[in-house]
Formats: C-alpha cells, sequence, structure tokens
C-alpha cells in the first residue's frame, strides 16, 4: 500500500516493497548513507522549487502517521540499527525516552573522566583522593581543599564516581 507523504505530496513509501516512489518524477528514490550513519534522500517541491535532505527513518514514520512529527519527538530505531527503516523498527518518541534507549542499549556512551564537560577534578587529583583519605585526611577537609562536595568524595571513594581509575 502507498502511503503519501504529509507535507511532500508527490513522495509515497510502499509499505510492501518498502521503496520511497516519486509520483511526479515516476521512479524509485534511492537513498544514500550519510556520514551520520542515517539513510538520506533529497525530497524535491515540484511547485515551490525547494528542496529538502530526509531522513528515510523521518520520511517513512511521517508517511505511515500521516503527519509531521510531533515537536519535541524523534523517531527512534528500535534495534539501535540507523540503516533499518522497516515501520516495525520505528517508533516516535519523546527526545528524553530516546536517549534514555541509547544509553540502554549502549548505543550512546557517557565520557569518563576529564573528558567530561562537567568533571571538576583532574584525573590527578581523582586518584590522589583515596591516597588522602589513607593517609588520614579527613573527607569533609578532601572536598575542601579540591573545592567539591562531601558527597562527591564519598562517590570517588566508593567507586561511584571515576570508577574507570580503579580499573588502571
Amino acid at each position: 500500500m502507498l502511503h503519501q507523504h504529509p507535507i511532500f505530496d508527490d513522495y509515497y513509501y510502499n509499505d510492501e516493497t518498502h521503496d520511497i516512489y516519486c509520483e511526479y518524477l515516476d521512479k524509485v528514490i534511492i537513498p544514500t548513507k550519510h556520514h551520520s550513519g542515517y539513510m538520506v534522500f533529497i525530497a524535491e517541491d515540484f511547485v515551490e522549487s525547494k528542496t529538502k535532505s530526509y531522513r528515510v527513518h523521518r520520511f517513512i514514520m511521517e508517511c505511515l502517521l500521516g503527519r509531521e512529527i510531533k515537536e519535541g519527538y524523534v523517531v527512534n530505531h528500535i534495534d539501535g540499527d540507523k540503516t533499518n527503516n522497516l515501520p516495525s523498527n520505528l517508533e516516535e518518541i519523546t527526545y528524553s525516552e530516546n536517549t534514555k534507549h541509547a544509553y540502554a542499549n549502549d548505543l550512546a556512551k557517557g565520557k569518563k573522566g576529564e573528558e567530561n564537560s562537567q568533571a571538576k577534578l583532574s584525573e590527578e587529583e581523582a586518584k590522589r583522593i583515596p591516597e588522602l583519605r589513607k593517609e588520614g585526611m579527613s573527607v569533609r577537609h578532601i572536598a575542601e581543599l579540591y573545592g567539591v562536595s562531601v558527597k562527591s568524595i564519598y562517590s570517588i571513594l566508593s567507586g561511584k564516581r571515576w570508577k574507570h581509575l580503579v580499573k588502571e
């Protein structure tokens, strides 16, 4: 069955062949792989003489829904494969849900240590904290020394923060 795109009405998604078809050009559109890993194609508005680069997964979802993706929402690849654009692998979810999905499925990784823009300590300082504690310095004094909270020091000492240093 053909599903017309809600904005570019010369374009259709065929849910049987999984092709994108342009009625005006009378041809199947062949997407290319973008450097981001997503499949993309250029859609043309032949009346307005405008073009738009479209990510295939968004295009397909908009065709199937019969509307644009809601504001604040994205199209998620359930299996994490950016080239798998089958409708059964796509879902419209919030940005937050998409981020959680990416981390839960190891598709995104948080930056560790000094690479994290939120880090207040250098790697050397974080390594020194357990040593200072073993030497008898109080957690409160260590926190004051480095300008961080007592909770941050306890998180380092317990291995909840800077845990990658323990592996070395």
